[in-house]
């Protein structure tokens, strides 16, 4: 062959080698083409799904947020991982709390045994509420549930708190039992004291007679002895009555610090004659309410306060106003650091004639609780966290707030 025909055929090779080529160029570049689309289109599918799931995480955690219940997760070691507004609210905690270890932040009034992480003890659904201690010192009920959180393959994850204040919800209750009580406790006394009051009328008078007639004699004695005797059961038997008679205040604007700073002048002599200190945190608080009345209410808190006392002893009477209770309320704290009221004794201290206190008939409360209770309020006894004694408060719903016209 000659060089010619061999260049010829040479280059005919080459066009076709790179026509071939090009071919294959082009279908790679296609392909390419493709792929980069389709890794376009999952792009796009991946940034949609990742914007649908943190729109769904910020739905959850607003509507966790939302809720007027609380929320708190622990993780399997006890650290708090979720603490919604409502249990930051409720308990006092803040969002720092979260982080820490569940049992040594939670301001439980009697915490869960050692070497437990506190949840898993309240997970028995028999317990139902447990009670903690607010930052400013006052105690809350809550009820509350606790579920363990599972994952996928049901293991344990750690533990979920779903809790509400129901104090004021328990004083409510516990104040409908007594109110119910005092109903036919009520009824009782006045029959008893109608019945008895006539004839104490006339032995008085007869216990009179003899006295002027027996004066300057050896009997003179005896026979006073009598008359008083006689005066003292009539005057027990016009608490009956003035328990028994139906309470209906006459509503007015008064101010609840200015009726307890009333009620100390009052009992100046009664602290005076024990060497009582008494401290007063008096703020103006304004209710609708019967001034007599609530006067009455808060001189007896004080003399029994005095009563409780040793000698030398410190009661303290504070009046405050509480605007995030709902309805928002005016309280009246009576504290004393005498010996307290036992546990036992608490679920029946506003019982008509039930007395700790000796020559007591245990009248007064039950007519607080009864006065209280007419305005639309509560009265409820504690220990003192500021004497370890005993703190006896009333709640009373500010003017203008929801309560009594």
């Amino acid at each position: 062959m000659d060089p010619q025909t061999e260049l010829r055929a040479a280059l005919e090779r080459f066009d076709e080698t790179t026509s071939r080529l090009r071919g294959s160029y082009e279908r790679l570049q296609g392909e390419v083409r493709e792929l980069r689309r389709k890794l376009e289109d999952k792009d796009r599918e991946l940034g949609d799904s990742r914007a649908e799931r943190d729109r769904l995480a910020g739905y959850l955690e607003h509507l966790l947020e939302s809720v007027p219940t609380g929320v708190v997760a622990v993780d399997p070691a006890g650290r708090i991982s979720t603490l919604n507004r409502a249990a930051q609210e409720i308990t006092g905690l803040g969002p720092l709390a979260v982080g820490a270890v569940f049992r040594d932040v939670f301001p439980f009034v009697e915490p869960p045994p050692e070497g437990t992480a506190g949840l898993e003890v309240l997970e028995d659904p028999g317990r139902g509420t447990v009670e903690i201690r607010r930052p400013d010192g006052e105690r809350a009920l809550l009820g509350l549930r606790v579920s363990p959180f599972r994952g996928e393959g049901g293991e344990v994850l750690g533990r979920v708190a779903v809790f509400q204040d129901v104090t004021r919800l328990k004083r409510l209750e516990e104040q409908e039992s007594r109110n119910q009580r005092l109903v036919a406790m009520g009824e009782m006394a006045a029959g008893i004291a109608h019945e008895i009051r006539n004839p104490l009328g006339s032995l008085e008078l007869f216990a009179s007679h003899l006295v002027g007639e027996l004066q300057g004699g050896p009997h003179e004695d005896l026979a006073g002895h009598v008359l008083k005797g006689i005066q003292n059961v009539s005057r027990i038997t016009g608490n009956l009555l003035l328990f028994a008679r139906k309470t209906e205040p006459r509503f007015q604007t008064v101010d609840l610090g200015g009726l307890a700073a009333d009620a100390l002048l009052y009992a100046r002599s009664a602290a005076a004659a024990k060497r009582v200190q008494v401290q007063e945190e008096l703020s103006a608080c304004v209710v609708q309410g019967d001034p007599d009345l609530l006067r009455q209410v808060l001189l007896n808190l004080v003399l029994n306060a005095i009563q409780a006392v040793g000698e030398g002893g410190r009661i303290r009477v504070a009046c405050r106003h509480a605007d995030g209770e709902k309805p928002p309320l005016a309280l009246v704290s009576v504290a004393d650091d005498g010996p307290g009221v036992r546990p036992e004794a608490r679920e029946r201290i506003f019982d008509p004639f039930y007395t700790t206190r000796s020559g007591g008939i245990g009248l007064g409360l039950a007519l607080v609780q009864r006065i209280v209770s007419a305005h639309g309020g509560w009265v409820s006894v504690g220990e003192s966290g500021w004497g370890a004694g005993a703190e006896f408060l009333v709640g009373l719903p500010q003017a203008g707030a929801g309560g009594p016209p």
